[in-house]
């Protein structure tokens, strides 16, 4: 039996193990992933009796040559092919797929392949959950295509469907000419252009306090219904130490019920220091306080080019100051980056730090065991030395 994963948190499911998920049980995956294994792996999923996995993605990897009703580890894209598609990578969500009132069920796929994906004539059977249909009536789902990862939808239609009471539900599709992101949606309310574009660059921070970059975010829409704002939110993607949870940063108004096209931007001038390549989404949220999540955007923040200490704070501290540094990548040797805390007499009182890599640092540096005073905070490294003063007081 599986344990209820902790939010945002890896599954790995062992090979040749199948999760069953049976009579009307739910598995919340809370934001996570649940990873069925690369192509040779068995690892499978049964979802029966109106049982399902939801609240977070599904993945899987799986050869496929010639396939005939194939579903890769039981994840409900079920494809049939004449061609070797090669290694079929299928990624199952759980967001509606959304834009100006019309939205789709509470299912996606996004499907790749490292064979032939281009001139197809595969079929797609697009399988769902009642309890995923998102108020839209059966008799009228269509399967949708992006090919922008949710930017923009085409309706493609559908050959058949069934229906089951018991979730087994279906929508196919004959001549599907290449694999992207597909979804279901009402073939009288089609999914529409909601979001043009989005888009992340580094500009300067205006002048901001303890900051000397930011983040501006564009992003456009087509056409709106009922939106009351977009939540901006940030993460840090491959910084050191673990990825950190998605944060609010800001809320942009959105422009209620429009034909016409909007643009919008926000800057983001308070930047995690230490992060080196950030992540930012958006919340769309329309009047009746439903909300949907965009795919992020990556933006990779400057390289160091010159040895850095920022000032420390609080300053003046009593117990505890935070210490921010940058190192250039051509500074040395790891070893030779040393932080160090003096007092005015020039005796070392605390040894910070010792070694470190190029990069922006952030480090905690404890004073509660010092006397009042002033003492001077000195970074080396590459030849080359800053410093800053600190002032204690009890």
């Amino acid at each position: 039996m599986l344990a209820v994963p902790a939010p945002a948190q890896q599954v790995l499911v062992q090979n040749g193990a199948t999760v069953q998920v049976q009579n009307g049980a739910t598995f919340d995956l809370q934001g996570g992933q649940m990873d069925f294994g690369l192509a040779g792996a068995t690892a499978r999923l049964e979802e029966t009796s109106a049982g399902r996995v939801a609240g977070g993605t599904l993945t899987a990897t799986r050869a496929l040559d010639g396939p005939s009703s194939a579903d890769p580890a039981g994840l409900g894209a079920v494809l049939s092919a004449s061609e070797n598609l090669g290694e079929v990578t299928v990624v199952r969500g759980h967001t509606v797929q959304t834009g100006s009132g019309n939205e789709s069920i509470r299912r996606y796929y996004n499907l790749s392949a490292t064979g032939t994906n281009s001139g197809l004539s595969a079929t797609l059977t697009h399988t769902y959950h009642d309890a995923e249909l998102n108020n839209l009536s059966e008799s009228g789902l269509e399967l949708f295509k992006s090919t922008d990862g949710g930017s923009t939808w085409s309706q493609e239609g559908a050959d058949s469907r069934t229906t089951s009471p018991t979730g087994g539900n279906t929508v196919t599709l004959n001549g599907v000419e290449s694999f992207s992101r597909w979804t279901l949606g009402s073939s009288s309310s089609p999914l529409p252009v909601e979001l043009a574009s989005f888009e992340a660059s580094r500009t300067d921070a205006g002048g901001a306090a303890g900051s000397e970059e930011a983040v501006r975010l564009k992003w456009q829409t087509a056409s709106e219904s009922g939106n009351a704002g977009f939540r901006v939110e940030r993460a840090r993607a491959r910084g050191r130490g673990s990825e950190s949870a998605w944060t609010e940063v800001g809320f942009v108004e959105g422009g209620g019920t429009t034909s016409e096209a909007q643009s919008y931007r926000f800057t983001d001038t308070d930047l995690p220091y230490a992060a080196d390549t950030l992540e930012y989404r958006l919340r769309q949220v329309d009047v009746g306080g439903s909300a949907q999540v965009t795919d992020p955007v990556t933006v990779a923040r400057g390289g160091v080019s010159e040895l850095e200490l920022k000032q420390t704070y609080p300053n003046p501290a009593r117990t505890r100051v935070t210490v921010r540094f940058a190192v250039p990548d051509d500074a040395g040797a790891e070893g030779d980056v040393r932080l160090r805390l003096y007092d005015v007499l020039g005796r070392q009182v605390q040894a910070v730090r010792t070694g470190a890599e190029g990069g922006r640092h952030e480090t905690q540096l404890s004073v509660s065991d010092l006397a009042s005073g002033v003492y001077v905070l000195r970074l080396q490294a590459g030849g080359n030395a800053q410093t800053r003063r600190l002032t204690v007081v009890k």
